[in-house]
This record gives C-alpha cells, structure tokens and sequence, in this order.
C-alpha cells in the first residue's frame, strides 16, 4: 500500500507478507516493511524505515520457540550536483530471539542439518543482540564528466562509503567482528546495471 501527497514531496509505503512457514510447518511467519519518505528540498530527501518480522516455531540458541525482530533505519541524502550525491544513515535492529542474524551469513547459510558448513571450518553465530550503525557515503555517476559516451557507462555509478557498526549482545559478550564488538568498514565499489 502506498501513499503519495498532493505535493509529491512526501511518501509513505506499507508491505508485508504472512503465511506458514512451509508445506512441513503450518507455523506462522510474517514481517512488514514502513517506508516514510520526505523530500526537504529538491535536493534533500529524508528516509524512514521500519521493520517487524516474526516466525513460529523456529530454531534459536534457545531451542525451537517463537522468534521476532525489528529495527528502524534514518537516512538523509542530498544532491550535490546531477551526478554527485552524499547520505548518512544510522540504524539499530534488535533481534532478540538469536534467530535473523548470523555471523558471518555466508558461513550460517551454507551449514546443513549436522552443523557442517560447506564454507568455512568452525561454525556461524546466531547470538540475540541489538545492533547499530553509523554509515556516510557518497555516489558519483561519472559519464558526462569522462565524456564516456557508451550506452552501458551511462549508469555507471561509484560509490564510496565509511561505516561503524556495534552490536550489544542480551545477557552475555558477544563479539562478532574478528573478536570484538565494533568495527569500521571503508569501501569502495562500482556498480553498472545492464
């Protein structure tokens, strides 16, 4: 469901889906998604994002129970020039029950029934903790300025980025970022739809 004002400058966008769990499990699993997004000035569009997700019945460090999760994300980005842009985001998502986030994902989601993962040799941690982040970056879509005239370059889009994460576990340490639990992340990359 969306929502658009007579202005155009503000938006606000609800979805969502719910249904059992499988065609094994008639166990509930559901979430939602708010987006409310304002435009400040022309340049300057402001972000609002909420989830909420919840599953029955599913495996946690706890044993097979009832999970949730939810989170709320901030962002401000502002149009420098028609192909230079900067944004911050600061985000917190709880998910308390140990069940959403693993660590690292590539390891959880590669770990069969006998906790053998085809990834790595030691196994994902699935931990319930809050966690947040702090992220400032900048996109840059450098076609007209290098003259790059293909039709694929025109999207061309470089991005860079700086961003602190800290996560907070309930109850005990948890400290998922190469044994501690803050880390700082600078990157660089270049993405090009086709």
């Amino acid at each position: 469901v969306t929502w658009t004002s007579n202005s155009k400058r503000t938006s606000v966008n609800l979805t969502g889906s719910y249904s059992e769990t499988s065609t094994r499990s008639d166990e509930p699993w559901g979430f939602y998604s708010l987006v409310v997004q304002h435009k400040v000035t022309p340049e300057t569009l402001l972000v609002l994002h909420q989830t909420f997700g919840y599953a029955g019945g599913v495996f946690t460090p706890a044993g097979n129970r009832n999970a949730e999760w939810y989170g709320i994300d901030l962002q401000l980005q502002h149009e420098l020039a028609s192909d230079l842009s900067v944004g911050v985001r600061g985000e917190w998502f709880s998910d308390k029950s140990g069940f959403r986030v693993c660590s690292p994902v590539r390891v959880a989601q590669a770990t069969n029934s006998v906790h053998i993962s085809f990834a790595a040799n030691f196994e994902a941690t699935c931990v319930p903790a809050d966690y947040f982040d702090i992220t400032m970056g900048m996109n840059w879509k450098p076609a007209k300025k290098l003259k790059l005239e293909h039709t694929l370059m025109q999207n061309l889009n470089i991005r860079t980025n700086i961003r602190y994460d800290s996560v907070d576990g309930f109850g005990r340490a948890y400290l998922p970022f190469d044994n501690r639990r803050n880390q700082l992340l600078i990157s660089l990359d270049a993405t090009l739809p086709f």
